[in-house]
């Protein structure tokens, strides 16, 4: 695939989003990103089933404010755009929430809130740069694995969890050069897939 054709593939997706009638684009849109939105969310510390409301809240804002967005490689990149609708909804959501507890529970909803906004939101764009960064890799890894020999596969996963060069050799009845050598090739198969993805989701 061409640089041109790679930077067209993610323009194409998000103009097909600005038409509410095209449904294919949406699901394409929530497979790619909705794994990135929630897990942003939790990072954030909120509960399982809150953020999953909130994730869903999100993509409901994107779908009405897509055509806000204007797609420029040269500016801010479009996961940033998506952390800072998640900020606002975020934001949205726990002052509507406290509206409708109350007693105890409101003020755990208060306290928690406050904690979120004061030590958590102002700083989004580095959560979402570390989120981003953890999301696309498990996107290039999903992309790439079938394609790879099976022990070049267990050697990334050894690798990736610090296992020792000598010990992923024996437990995979293989030399050490050979270790190396899988790990380089794998290495430079993710790097390639990453820099794809990033050129068109990002």
């Amino acid at each position: 695939m061409g640089e041109e054709n790679q930077y067209q593939t993610r323009v194409t997706l998000l103009a097909k989003l600005k038409k509410t009638e095209n449904h294919e684009a949406w699901l394409e849109f929530e497979t790619i990103y909705r794994g990135f939105i929630l897990s942003l969310i939790l990072r954030m510390g909120i509960n399982a089933d809150d953020a999953e409301d909130i994730s869903q809240a999100v993509l409901t804002k994107v779908w009405q404010k897509i055509e806000d967005f204007e797609y420029n490689e040269n500016k801010g990149k479009f996961h940033n755009w998506l952390a800072a609708m998640t900020r606002n909804t975020v934001k949205d959501f726990f002052r509507t929430k406290k509206n409708f507890i109350t007693g105890r529970d409101s003020v755990e909803y208060q306290e928690q809130y406050v904690s979120i906004e004061e030590q958590v939101l102002p700083d989004i764009e580095n959560l979402a740069r570390e989120e981003w960064v953890l999301h696309i890799t498990n996107l290039a890894w999903d992309n790439i694995k079938d394609d790879i020999y099976e022990t070049k596969r267990e050697v990334f996963k050894l690798v990736s969890a610090e296992t020792p060069t000598k010990e992923i050799a024996q437990q995979l009845g293989i030399s050490e050069a050979s270790v190396r050598v899988y790990k380089a090739e794998v290495f430079e198969k993710m790097r390639a897939e990453i820099t794809r993805l990033n050129r068109e989701l990002g």
